[in-house]
């Protein structure tokens, strides 16, 4: 299970006629309405909410733009995206709360006694006020609208013992991408699909922080199940995506507001008072921003769709290069080669032009400093002989 310091996940010693009491039937709750040393149940939790998580920043939340990418020209990635059941959370525009957020990410804990059939307790618990709030695989399940079957996978390198194999060239020969060290790998060969479901893994499904390009093994494993179509447990993956942003110190940011959204409304917080962000269309997904993605690109600024890289598309299509080589391609990229000469023989003409242009004014300028000298000179010597 996931886990931190127990001091700071002590929860407030209760009489025995008085245990924590389950949220649900309690009254509303406005955090706003109550000071700091209300919020936490001791005073090392609050001190931990001091020093660390309230001034830990809260990750941009994004949605995908509803028909950027059609389905008839990107059918791969949206085959594999309805295969996970992941596209309710591609266009989730829920308001977060970034100090609710904060809040509770303080005393977060996550209890999992789940056997390899999914019998067993698993469920996120915090503490607010004196008061403990359960939530269980199932009710995030229900909240979240995504399918609970497939493997339990916790993230990073806690991976199901049975497949740790996926670590292997194989993955690799999968995805098409090549292991350059340090747990990460190139992903410049990849399809356009399969470039497009990373996007949407590091920016939407698992957000995080730095550089949003860099395949991770994480990413790999995750991708190849997709690939594969081996069913992944999205809602128990999210919830130790939830403990990981809480418990990280090499990640300290939160992440995932949208779903912390759900979460607090299915408690019944009164959120009136609270410090919110609403989702709007800067938090988009764009052309513009599928663009970054270097030679996957989909659609360019205006929207119009660009032609894949050839060596792209033949390999999200299965077929070898070798193979598809004919004397028309070969003609096409003639065409293209010679064109790309011809503008570059017009930048150059360009370019020379512009020069000569800096090189007359340079001649102007160095006639006029001359004109300049010789007359002073004449002042001057003009000056001398009336003997002034």
């Amino acid at each position: 299970m996931g886990r931190r310091k127990s001091t700071v996940h002590k929860p407030a010693k209760t009489s025995a006629c008085k245990p924590a009491r389950n949220s649900r039937n309690d009254p509303p709750l406005s955090l706003s309405q109550l000071p700091l040393q209300k919020w936490f149940n001791t005073k090392e939790i609050l001190k931990s909410y001091l020093d660390i998580f309230s001034k830990q920043p809260v990750l941009k939340p994004r949605y995908l733009s509803g028909g950027l990418l059609s389905e008839d020209k990107y059918e791969v990635f949206w085959k594999l995206v309805d295969q996970q059941g992941l596209r309710p959370l591609l266009f989730l525009k829920e308001r977060y709360y970034p100090r609710m957020m904060r809040v509770v990410a303080t005393s977060l804990w996550l209890v999992d006694r789940l056997n390899y059939v999914g019998e067993g307790e698993f469920h996120l618990r915090f503490w607010i006020g004196g008061v403990t709030y359960t939530i269980t695989l199932e009710e995030l399940v229900s909240l979240w609208g995504l399918p609970n079957d497939g493997v339990r996978f916790k993230g990073g390198h806690l991976r199901p013992k049975s497949y740790n194999h996926w670590g292997d060239k194989y993955s690799q020969d999968v995805l098409n991408v090549t292991y350059i060290g340090g747990g990460k790998y190139s992903v410049g060969e990849m399809s356009t699909d399969h470039r497009l479901l990373h996007y949407m893994l590091s920016y939407l499904w698992l957000p995080r922080k730095g550089n949003h390009g860099v395949l991770t093994e994480e990413d790999v494993f995750i991708m190849r199940a997709m690939v594969e179509e081996t069913e992944l447990n999205w809602p128990y993956l999210l919830a130790y995506r939830l403990m990981h942003y809480a418990s990280s110190s090499l990640e300290p940011s939160l992440g995932h507001g949208m779903l912390w959204t759900k979460i607090f409304e299915h408690f019944k917080f009164d959120l009136l008072d609270e410090e919110v962000i609403y989702v709007t269309e800067e938090n988009a997904i764009t052309s513009r921003s599928l663009n970054k993605m270097g030679r996957g690109t989909v659609v360019d600024r205006k929207g119009k769709k660009n032609k894949a890289v050839v060596k792209n598309a033949l390999s999200q299509s299965g077929t070898s290069l070798d193979s598809q080589v004919t004397p028309e391609l070969i003609q096409v990229y003639g065409e293209k080669m010679h064109a790309l000469g011809l503008d570059w023989d017009k930048k150059m003409e360009r370019v020379d032009k512009r020069l000569k242009v800096v090189e007359s004014r340079i001649v102007s300028q160095a006639e006029g400093l001359q004109s300049l000298e010789e007359g002073m000179n004449a002042h001057f010597s003009r000056r001398e002989q009336s003997g002034v």
